[in-house]
């Protein structure tokens, strides 16, 4: 896949983003959920903006990063697409099974249940997994040394902070619940022994199989 397409897909993807958070954005505004966050956690939104929207949008409308192109093998175009679209069905799994356990910020609200089931028995913060699966596959689609890593460099000091908070006010509002969840999952990537190796090994037996046959032709 050419490089050109995958700055086209990537830039719909950014669309189609925008057209589903169109409702929240505009809770956001009316409910003045702005104020929620504290002056420093406001500067890191809008320095993680800059790596995400500001820098790409000038990179895919304009030549002034040019000069810092380059260029990825074709066939990783499509592992990286696959990525893409991954990390964006992730985030809105995962929104959609928090359903009203779901705040703006990392406050916890009283009510509030703990959700382990669904995408959350993987991870303990899919939706933060899902924004760094986009953040890498940034870096494959646009292939540009300042704009490419600009989302994953600006978002990894941010939601590492975000993280980490979330965490302490969750163990606190939750206790011992929430400790033996953290025993059982990562914060962002899957346990190794959380995996089934079976259905996969089966079917790279399968493949073997068929190869050797074919081969033997």
């Amino acid at each position: 896949m050419d490089r050109a397409y995958l700055e086209i897909f990537f830039l719909c993807g950014m669309v189609f983003q925008l057209i589903l958070l169109v409702a929240y954005i505009r809770r956001f505004i009316l409910n003045n959920y702005w104020s929620y966050f504290n002056e420093q956690e406001r500067q890191y939104s809008l320095f993680v903006l800059l790596g995400y929207q500001i820098l790409p949008l000038i990179y895919l409308f304009s030549t002034w990063f040019s000069w810092f192109d380059y260029n990825l093998p074709k066939w990783l175009s499509f592992p990286v697409f696959a990525l893409y679209c991954f990390g964006f069905w992730l985030f809105f799994r995962a929104h959609s099974e928090l359903g009203p356990s779901w705040s703006v910020n990392t406050e916890v609200h009283e009510g509030q249940k703990l959700i382990t089931d669904g995408v959350f028995k993987w991870v303990r913060h899919p939706m933060y997994a899902a924004i760094a699966a986009v953040a890498v596959a940034q870096i494959f689609m646009l292939q540009n040394w300042l704009v490419g890593p600009a989302f994953l460099i600006t978002a990894t000091p941010f939601y590492r902070y975000l993280v980490a908070r979330e965490e302490k006010q969750l163990i606190t509002h939750f206790g011992e619940q929430y400790l033996q969840y953290m025993r059982e999952t990562n914060a962002l990537f899957p346990k190794l022994d959380q995996i089934n190796y079976t259905p996969i090994l089966t079917k790279l037996n399968e493949l073997k199989v068929f190869l050797q046959k074919k081969f033997k032709r």
